[in-house]
């Protein structure tokens, strides 16, 4: 009888996630020129991967997630840009989080209310990772 050798994995570091939930912010979005007209809402549930644990170590604000600017940078994005699909402003949103705030993951949640009869809210969830 022979056996073959798996090697473990090796254990990823702890990953702290700070988290933002429902952040309403208004864009343009829409595949059609009627749903382009005008700025509409998305909400927006973010869950963010810290690179340090410093300040959940240490009660620091050293190597803390600022929420409010990551809130206000995104909001402003939003309101300036204009998107065809949720999944390319969901992707946009996550290259944000990861590049200007260096986060090692994201998991972005982009909802649109009232865009389907009957449903409260449709979109699409996305999560990507630095390599």
């Amino acid at each position: 009888m022979s056996f073959e050798f798996i090697p473990r994995r090796q254990k990823a570091p702890p990953l702290d996630i700070i988290f933002i939930k429902g952040l309403k912010c208004e864009t343009t979005l829409g595949v059609y020129d009627w749903e382009r007209v005008s700025l509409r809402p998305v909400l927006l549930d973010l869950e963010i991967g810290s690179a340090s644990n410093e300040s959940f170590e240490h009660d620091s604000a050293k190597g803390l997630m600022n929420y409010d600017s990551i809130s206000k940078r995104l909001t402003a994005a939003l309101t300036t840009l204009h998107y065809k699909t949720v999944e390319r402003l969901a992707e946009h949103v996550a290259q944000i989080v990861l590049d200007e705030f260096h986060a090692p993951y994201v998991k972005v949640t982009v909802g649109k209310p009232a865009a389907v009869k009957n449903a409260a809210m449709v979109g699409v969830t996305i999560e990507r990772r630095v390599p």
